[in-house]
């Protein structure tokens, strides 16, 4: 069977690679198949989860590959990736045009083909012609050595992760606003997006301009939770593990002009109640703001949480680039 018109045939390599450029609706089907097939999850019962990470960021679309291969005489999906496109902040102020890696999936009967390593070279190519500087991802353990000797990653380490009871004093004034559709063209998200994420930072973080703040809470299938205390506010989302509720602290947003960091601990408390969680998860680390927690056993925490970095731009040394903040936000897990 032979390619579509606009799929590239490499020599060597069974099938044909589609870039993602076209508006094909079967592409975002397909891939959402694979995906759910491969990687549960509950956002990918419809494409609607793909089409906003990859064709409704307001920086721009997401460079995609997709592998498929003609068995049995009809065309199937084998492999895919991504790399959507980020803004990143630095501690002086200034601003890169970086990624962030995701999606990244081989059918189970095509491992060991290296069609992941090839389509994912391909898109750091692109990035850098698009003057992508860097790109941020994360990964398991199994994953984590292969990406760093075939593919150019440098391993930063896992995740630290906290457990916190809701047991003990909560935030002493408190709000908790559900985000829906209404509340992000509100007055009320205007006024909080626009304050927001403008402290100084020690090193490379995800810049939450309001317009990509906005786009981000909107991820279909996902329901969010905004809490905003005197000195911290906390976007979160249920969650469980097993029968047992819980609270998950995604991202963590210092509302004070201080540069000392803020302590959320108390604030996490009260979001844990107001969700009727056993207890709370908050996974990543923030330069400005401080969470006591218990750290679960290596064995227990949620995966992939190996955090990798990666550049794009050749005369850029990975091993210099350090992020200030990164937290469950700032990744794909919800």
């Amino acid at each position: 069977m032979q390619a579509p018109e606009g799929a590239t045939v490499h020599e060597g390599v069974e099938g044909w690679t589609v870039d993602g450029s076209s508006d094909d609706q079967r592409i975002l089907d397909d891939a959402t198949a694979l995906l759910n097939a491969e990687l549960p999850d509950p956002r990918f019962v419809s494409s609607d989860y793909l089409r906003w990470a990859y064709r409704e960021n307001p920086l721009g679309r997401a460079i995609e590959r997709h592998q498929i291969v003609a068995g049995g005489g009809k065309p199937r999906l084998v492999a895919h990736y991504a790399n959507m496109p980020r803004v990143y902040r630095g501690p002086d102020g200034e601003r890169a045009n970086g990624a962030w890696s995701q999606n990244a999936v081989v059918h189970a009967d095509h491992q060991r083909t290296r069609h992941f390593s090839r389509i994912g070279l391909e898109i750091y190519d692109e990035a850098a012609a698009r003057g992508w500087s860097f790109v941020v991802g994360v990964t398991n353990e199994k994953s984590s050595g292969a990406v760093v000797k075939y593919m150019g990653w440098r391993l930063a380490g896992p995740l630290p992760v906290r457990v916190i009871s809701p047991l003990g004093r909560g935030a002493r004034r408190i709000r908790h606003i559900e985000v829906s559709a209404g509340f992000l063209d509100s007055g009320v998200f205007e006024e909080f997006a626009a304050a927001v994420d403008r402290h100084r930072v020690g090193g490379w973080a995800t810049d939450y301009t309001p317009e990509v703040l906005r786009w981000r809470l909107a991820c279909p299938h996902t329901q969010y939770h905004l809490h905003v205390a005197d000195d911290v506010a906390l976007i979160t989302a249920r969650a469980a593990a097993g029968p047992i509720p819980a609270c998950v602290v995604l991202k963590l947003f210092p509302l004070t002009s201080s540069n000392a960091s803020v302590d959320a601990t108390r604030a996490i408390r009260s979001a844990t109640r107001r969700h009727r969680g056993a207890f709370a998860v908050y996974a990543g680390f923030n330069g400005s703001v401080r969470v006591h927690g218990v750290r679960p056993p290596r064995r227990l925490q949620p995966s992939p949480l190996n955090l990798i970095i990666r550049h794009l731009d050749p005369t850029v040394d990975q091993d210099a680039i350090t992020l200030d903040t990164f937290e469950f936000l700032d990744m794909d897990a919800y």
